[in-house]
């Protein structure tokens, strides 16, 4: 008997330094962050993510060998079986057709309209577990039109300053640099954007436990209005 239980606590013991080690590591990835750099510079669009300094995208594309001959050629005998089996089966008459598709349609805009429903306050969550930093533009508007120029310079100021305006109250935006230039003598526009961004995951899982809660809240409560119409 002594023996049996000091196996059971040895057990024990295993089990919870496991379940320790989990919820050590549940922690450690709730707190920690995925970075990502986005890059449109000079034509050349560049984008990566990494974590925990581990760049996990993109990642490299491997060759795929080419397929042999006979391969293609049961492949293609197969089609050709498919193809004749589905002529040869009767099609669905036109109003039974229409009728499904018009169930599915009025489905997904049912599942639709409640997604929509419970997106403001997920994306209100959202937007606290993401940083924007590091925020570089190099713009040049240049046209021989002194007005033309003008409207444009103008119009991509006010671009710029409404959305560092607006996304600063839903998100943290650090350390930007937006230069934007104008040039009369020039023919050719320049537009060069770049930056990183962090997305707390933790943050991240609440806004989606935010975003199902208020989906299955809102669905439920149609079914329940549905429900009482019918009777």
């Amino acid at each position: 008997m002594i023996f049996l239980f000091g196996i059971l606590k040895l057990l024990m013991k295993i089990l919870f330094t496991v379940l320790l080690i989990i919820l050590i590591l549940i922690i450690i990835i709730c707190l920690s962050s995925v970075s990502a750099h986005i890059s449109f510079w000079e034509g050349k669009f560049e984008w990566s993510i990494r974590y925990f300094g581990l760049k996990l995208l993109p990642r490299k594309k491997i060759s795929k060998k080419p397929k042999s001959s006979e391969k293609d050629n049961k492949e293609d005998a197969y089609g050709k079986d498919e193809k004749q089996e589905t002529e040869e089966k009767p099609e669905k008459l036109l109003m039974d057709a229409v009728w499904e598709k018009m169930q599915k349609f009025a489905k997904r805009m049912d599942m639709a309209g409640n997604a929509l429903s419970a997106l403001p306050p997920a994306l209100r969550c959202f937007g606290n577990a993401l940083t924007w930093y590091a925020i570089e533009t190099d713009i040049l508007i240049a046209d021989e039109d002194a007005a033309d120029c003008a409207r444009k310079y103008g119009l991509m100021q006010i671009i710029f300053q409404n959305l560092f305006s607006q996304t600063g109250n839903l998100m943290h935006v650090k350390r930007k640099n937006i230069r934007i230039q104008y040039d009369f003598i020039e023919d050719t526009c320049r537009y060069n954007f770049r930056c990183r961004v962090k997305v707390h995951i933790g943050k991240t899982i609440i806004a989606g436990i935010v975003f199902l809660w208020n989906y299955f809240k809102d669905s439920t409560q149609a079914k329940k209005e549905l429900v009482s119409q019918k009777l």
